[in-house]
């Protein structure tokens, strides 16, 4: 089973947006496919923002993963913030949520991160295991948000 993760380009937008949609239909997250296009062409464009992956499984395209560059004081500096990572149900699996974080663990560290940060839904105890195995634990601070739209 050969799989490979590959940097996303502007031609793999509507592929990435077909899966973000039916990942965000998971949680009935809002989604917006005209805004999601424009975001993923302006987040490919500026490596500023960070970098989005794609997971190819057999030569289709499996998943991805969404990684934002941050500063942080409290961290020492550069981090990086595991923004999406979805694997299609279809190649759930095949290992590529481990090879997709390993993947993680290695970008950060040969990219010199201080730390890789992710938020994780209350109820996928699965996504919690899978990270906890790789090293992530709970972190004393809950998340807030301040929506300004």
């Amino acid at each position: 089973m050969k799989h490979e993760i590959l940097k996303t380009t502007l031609s793999d937008i509507p592929k990435l947006s077909h899966m973000m949609r039916d990942f965000y239909a998971i949680d009935f997250y809002p989604f917006d496919k005209k805004v999601t296009n424009e975001n993923f062409a302006k987040f490919i464009n500026e490596e500023k923002y960070g970098e989005c992956f794609k997971i190819v499984f057999e030569g289709q395209i499996a998943g991805y993963i969404i990684l934002v560059k941050y500063f942080s004081f409290e961290f020492g500096g550069e981090i990086l913030f595991l923004d999406e990572l979805f694997v299609k149900p279809e190649f759930q699996g095949k290992s590529l949520g481990k090879k997709a974080l390993e993947f993680v663990k290695d970008y950060s560290v040969e990219n010199n991160f201080k730390v890789v940060l992710l938020e994780i839904e209350n109820h996928n105890e699965k996504a919690k295991k899978l990270y906890e195995h790789y090293g992530f634990q709970n972190h004393k601070r809950s998340l807030m948000i301040l929506k300004n739209y």
